[in-house]
């Protein structure tokens, strides 16, 4: 899919979208999506004046990470050729993909945070949890 990230979401295939306002049809910068949270165990951001300075795995006063992005044709093009070569350095193939403007290769980037609220994404982690949303995969 890294040739398709010019001016294009990428959406994780385990969540549920309950807000529809959260695609919309113009951005005007690159985003990831997130809830503020006083405190969480999950992956999350630190944001400094509207931009991600920090992916990590728990923090408090952050982002909640959701796994709704958006590239704009600049940040698509480098992020084809970014992931290409964090993929072939030793390692490469064990990181995530989103790292590399995050982490790996973020002084190639501004990403912003994009906020989103409680309810606005659910997360579907388990077959229980899905069943729970959607009652025609109830036995």
């Amino acid at each position: 899919a890294k040739d398709y990230l010019e001016n294009a979401y990428v959406l994780e295939s385990d969540l549920v979208l309950y807000n529809p306002d959260i695609i919309q049809k113009y951005e005007y910068h690159s985003c990831f999506l997130g809830k503020k949270v006083d405190r969480t165990d999950d992956w999350c951001f630190t944001v400094k004046k509207g931009i991600i300075t920090e992916e990590k795995i728990g923090g408090t006063n952050c982002y909640h990470m959701y796994g709704i992005s958006y590239y704009d044709f600049q940040d698509g093009k480098k992020l084809k050729k970014d992931i290409q070569e964090v993929f072939n350095t030793p390692g490469g193939k064990e990181k995530y993909w989103e790292q590399v403007p995050l982490v790996y290769r973020k002084e190639n980037y501004k990403i912003y945070i994009k906020p989103c609220l409680e309810g606005d994404i659910v997360e579907i982690d388990s077959f229980k949890e899905l069943q729970e949303i959607d009652s025609a995969y109830k036995q």
